[in-house]
């Protein structure tokens, strides 16, 4: 794949377009404005090998490609033009562009995905081969950011990740505030090279974590982009775990919206560079869950049985942030999903209440989901009223949480109950009516 082509070039493929071609409709455009436009061939060339459009055709562009005004205002060239169904190259510019997405306020439909399949695997096989020596080649300038700024923002970060996983109302726009100022910061390109890294540090963590309350929230095309911004800055910052987590991120979305092919493609990748046994481990489980809903037990099974492996090597004091969360709790339960997805409901069902039992109570949402799990479980096993209990108990939980994801899921399973008739179900359905409704 060429990562460093224009992505004008890139749009140009996409059409079919010549460059001759391109000035052509370009003077279209303008003659149905009333203008009179001057774009050539050779013109094209310049603006695909270094020189800016001018503002008129920069406008005419966007007319063209059907890109808004507020994209072309908020995103300089070139990085505003919609070539980016390719990944950015890692890079500090590449890097840089897919930060400032992030900064773009869009009005995305609640399902629509802005990466396709080959995108996602291209971006995780690009971070997997990328050379560890352009590393150090990432990051340069001149001294613009103070050591007190530094740790301020570092502090926060740390502690806005903890909050996100609680029901503060106001934190996913306190991040997002911490998030756009880091990267106002990092496009100022005035740091030395260290406080560079800690600065992308910064942004890749403050990412990473704003795009799980988008994905919690049902927003997966912002959730998408703020997982491959979390990438490239983890990318800058020299941090593998984190890198190989946020491609995880991607892969476990994949599997949500019945992706899983996917999903063991990107985490292959994404695997062969972690350092952590955590990040390990909880890629693993990722894996295990996506062969599930392919059908591949063997593949589940020895997914399985490394993410217990690694687990057993996670030693607390040298294990990331990122990945602190990551307990037997977590691999017990997503053991169970998997054992489900395999047909085996009474195995799933045992794993699952294990890992409910070992969790920490903090967490909501996952709470949810596994409650959903096991009510599922408790139904294929034909026990009505453990699948009542649990499914109540999860919408409870989901509600509480705020996460329209942990919602819809319960919803979903609640909805597929329609035509029982047992005494439990139809007490579920009438008390989920009446939750729903408040």
């Amino acid at each position: 794949m060429e990562l460093d082509r224009h992505p004008l070039a890139h749009l140009r493929r996409q059409h079919n377009w010549s460059m001759a071609d391109l000035a052509h409709l370009l003077r279209a455009q303008a003659r149905a404005r009333g203008l009179r436009s001057g774009i050539d061939r050779n013109r094209v060339w310049r603006w695909e090998n270094g020189t800016t459009p001018n503002e008129e055709s920069q406008t005419l562009l966007a007319d063209l490609l059907g890109v808004p005004v507020v994209v072309t205002e908020q995103l300089r060239w070139p990085d505003w033009l919609p070539a980016f169904e390719q990944p950015r190259p890692f890079s500090p510019s590449g890097s840089r562009a897919a930060l400032r997405e992030v900064q773009v306020t869009r009005m995305d439909r609640r399902s629509f995905l802005v990466l396709s399949s080959s995108t996602l695997v291209d971006l995780a096989a690009d971070w997997a081969r990328i050379e560890p020596r352009h590393l150090d080649q990432a990051l340069g300038g001149r001294q613009g950011v103070d050591t007190e700024l530094l740790e301020w923002l570092e502090r926060r970060s740390l502690e806005l990740r903890t909050m996100s996983s609680g029901p503060h109302s106001h934190v996913a726009s306190l991040i997002d505030a911490h998030l756009h100022t880091t990267v106002d910061l990092i496009a100022q390109d005035r740091y030395a090279p260290e406080a560079g890294r800690r600065l992308h540090a910064v942004a890749a963590d403050l990412a990473h974590v704003a795009g799980w309350l988008r994905f919690d929230a049902d927003r997966h095309a912002d959730a998408q982009r703020h997982w491959q911004a979390a990438v490239h800055a983890a990318h800058q910052a020299r941090d593998r775990d984190l890198a190989a987590v946020a491609l995880s991120d991607l892969a476990y979305q994949a599997t949500w919206l019945s992706r899983p092919a996917d999903a063991v493609r990107i985490l292959e990748h994404a695997r062969s560079r972690t350092r952590a046994p955590a990040a390990r481990s909880l890629l693993d489980v990722r894996r295990a869950r996506a062969c599930a809903v392919l059908q591949d037990r063997s593949g589940t099974q020895r997914a399985l049985a490394s993410a217990e492996a690694e687990l057993e090597r996670v030693r607390p004091q040298s294990t990331p942030p990122v990945v602190s969360w990551m307990s037997v709790a977590d691999v017990n339960a997503d053991a169970g999903r998997c054992w489900l997805d395999l047909g085996d409901p009474a195995r799933a069902g045992t794993v699952i209440g294990a890992g409910l039992r070992e969790l920490d109570p903090r967490r909501a949402r996952t709470k949810a989901v596994f409650l959903t799990y096991r009510a599922e479980g408790a139904l294929h096993s034909r026990d009505a009223a453990a699948a009542a209990a649990d499914a109540r108990a999860a919408l409870d939980t989901a509600l509480g949480s705020g996460a329209a994801r942990c919602v819809d899921l319960v919803s979903a399973f609640i909805s597929r109950l329609d035509e029982r008739t047992e005494q439990p179900i139809v007490e579920l359905r009438a008390y989920a009516r009446d939750s729903l409704a408040e």
